[in-house]
Order: C-alpha cells, then structure tokens, then sequence
C-alpha cells in the first residue's frame, strides 16, 4: 500500500515519486507546552497531519515529523515540559535536511512551521534564503500554518481555541478539555495558553473546517510551482 511517509518508503517508491513530482514536505515543530489539555507534540503531530493531507492532493512525500524548537515557552514564560533548542542546532538541522533532500533529488521543499516563536521562524527562513541563493534550480517554501490560515481570516494561537480544535480533529484521544481550569479565565502567565478562542470552546468540527482552508493554502502553493518540474 503506497505512503506519503518517506520513512515507511521503499527505495524504488521513492524513486516513482521524485519521477511524477519532486515535492517533500517537512512538518517542524517543537516539544512544548501546550497546557494541561494538550500533548507536548502538538505543534509537529498538526504539521504532520497537515502535510500528509497536502501531499494527498499534490504528490510528493512527507519527511518524519522534526521536534526541534527554538523560542518555546520555557524561556517566554517559564514553562517546563518544554525542551528549548537554541538557534545554532535548529540552523544545522534545517541546513543538512536541506541539502540531504536536494542531494536525493527533491526540488520542491515545502517547510510547514507547528511551532512559530518569530525568531524560530527567522531562524529557519535565513537558512532556507541561503539554500534558495546556491540552488536555483530548487524552490523552498517556509509558512507557518497561523500564516497561511490568517489569509482566511482565521486566527492563530498558542494552545488556544486554534490549536486545540486541529489537535481534536486529527487525534481526538491526545486532547482532555476536562483538564481545563472550569471556574476562571484563562491566562498565559497561569496556564500557558493564549491566543482570542477560549480553549474550552474547542471543537473536532471547527478543527476540521481549519485544516481543510491551511490544507488548500498549502495545495495552491505547491501547484504553482509544480509545472517547473514536469
């Protein structure tokens, strides 16, 4: 049975992809804490799910989820069940799984950041412009799921209402709202969770009606490359 999953592949499959379409999608994502309710994973278990759903529609394949955080909520608000990585590591890791993944043959490099601390994102976008200055003959593309879902309309968070309605739709058993404080507001510095969507409210429908629009975003960015590459 085929997988979009390059780590389930078997060398022959992989090679019958790079043929059709030479897109490899990375879902980047951190081990953090996302409140009481959430798994620790969540920003690299919603990329993941993310990009598979993507690859569905386009082709390609998706690299194993990377939990490599920088800005995470331990230094932000001093959270721990939080494994911060500091620039340099987040840098080389991006650098070598780049360079490995053009040296394979793959030519569309689509980076999907779970995880969006601004100087995360920064950090991964000037290792992904170098790439983009010394292989012409390649396209990158570096968004994070907030950024593609604000084109809607749609509001990000940390942990939040967002968050927590993607984790319900793709892994219903990793979310307990019941863990939730019921009797107050909930708050970053208390909880460590923010964002304009109570997590209380969190829904596996709206969860699905966001991942369908980042989802379409993704599709329409990597289709208007794909003609490059046929």
């Amino acid at each position: 049975m085929f997988t979009q999953k390059l780590e389930e592949m078997k060398p022959g499959e992989i090679e019958e992809v790079l043929k059709k379409s030479p897109v490899v999608y990375i879902p980047w994502g951190s081990l953090e804490w996302h409140g009481l309710h959430n798994p620790v994973g969540l920003d690299a278990l919603k990329a993941h799910e993310l990009c598979l759903r993507a690859a569905k529609k386009t082709g390609g394949v998706v690299h194993p989820p990377v939990y490599c955080g920088y800005q995470t909520m331990k230094p932000h608000a001093g959270f721990k069940k939080t494994l911060e990585m500091n620039r340099e590591t987040v840098q080389k890791l991006a650098q070598d799984t780049f360079e490995q993944l053009y040296d394979e043959g793959f030519r569309i490099i689509f980076v999907l950041m779970g995880h969006y601390g601004g100087e995360h994102m920064k950090a991964l976008r000037e290792v992904g412009s170098l790439f983009q200055q010394t292989h012409r003959d390649a396209k990158i593309l570096l968004f994070s799921d907030a950024e593609i879902a604000a084109g809607k309309g749609i509001v990000g968070d940390h942990a939040a209402g967002y968050e927590t309605s993607l984790m319900m739709y793709f892994r219903q058993n990793l979310v307990d709202l019941k863990l939730l404080p019921e009797d107050r507001e909930i708050t970053i510095q208390q909880d460590g969770i923010g964002g304009p969507v109570d997590p209380r409210r969190s829904t596996e429908k709206e969860g699905e009606r966001i991942a369908e629009i980042i989802v379409e975003g993704m599709v329409s960015q990597v289709k208007n490359l794909q003609g490059q590459y046929e």
